[in-house]
C-alpha cells in the first residue's frame, strides 16, 4: 500500500540549473530505463503526465485534430496517495482502501444534484473499478467519440461516506477541449 514509484527527471543540459527560463519539462524515466511520462513546467506546477495519457492524446489528435474529454463537475485524489492515517481510517470505518476520493464538487453540476459530496468515494466508472486518476483519465478518453458537440452518459459507482451506502449515478457529461472548471456553490466558502 505504501509503494512509491521511483523515477528520474532529466533537466535540459545547458548548465544554468534552476535559472533556465527555457526548461519547460521533459521525459521521466523509471529505474528500468523506460520513459513513463513527462514533467510539464516543473518550476511552476510540477505536474506529471503519464505516457498512457500522452499516447491517448496523440491518438485523439491524429484522428480528430482536437483533444477532448467528458467534464464530470468533480475533482479527485487517489485514496492511495492520501496520508496513511486517512487511508487507515477509511479502511477501518468503511473497509475501503481503493478508489478516488472526491475533493471538490462543482456547484450546480449533475454530480451535486445526484448527492455526490466532498469526501465521497468513487469506486467505478461505467462498471470498471478505478483506483487512480490516471486510470480515470484513460477511461474518460476512451469514451470520447471525436465530436465536441456530444454529451456522453457515464455510470459512476459512488460510496456516500455520510450515508455509508453505495449507489450508481448516471451522469451526462459534456465534451470539451478545456480543462475541468469547478465552480463554487452557495454553501462553499
Amino acid at each position: 500500500m505504501f509503494e512509491r514509484h521511483h523515477n528520474v527527471y532529466f533537466r535540459s543540459p545547458d548548465g544554468h540549473g534552476d535559472d533556465n527560463e527555457f526548461d519547460y519539462g521533459g521525459a521521466v524515466i523509471d529505474l528500468r530505463g523506460e520513459v513513463v511520462g513527462m514533467v510539464n513546467d516543473p518550476k511552476r506546477f510540477g505536474s506529471f503526465i503519464p505516457s498512457s495519457i500522452l499516447l491517448n492524446c496523440l491518438d485523439s489528435w491524429k484522428k480528430y485534430q482536437h483533444i477532448a474529454w467528458p467534464h464530470l463537475g468533480m475533482m479527485f485524489k487517489d485514496i492511495k496517495l492520501l496520508e496513511p492515517a486517512h487511508v487507515d481510517m477509511l479502511w477501518r470505518k468503511f473497509n475501503i482502501d481503493d478508489g478516488l476520493i472526491v475533493q471538490e464538487v462543482s456547484g450546480g453540476s449533475l454530480a451535486e444534484k445526484f448527492g455526490i459530496q466532498k469526501g465521497d468515494i468513487i469506486e467505478s466508472f461505467n462498471g470498471k473499478p478505478v483506483s487512480s486518476t490516471i486510470e480515470l483519465e484513460n477511461t474518460l478518453m476512451s469514451i470520447y467519440k471525436g465530436t465536441l458537440d456530444a454529451e456522453v452518459r457515464i455510470s459512476v459507482g459512488v460510496f456516500h461516506t455520510l450515508k455509508e451506502q453505495r449507489s450508481t449515478v448516471d451522469l451526462t457529461a459534456k465534451l470539451s477541449e478545456l480543462g475541468e472548471v469547478i465552480t463554487r456553490g452557495p454553501t462553499d466558502s
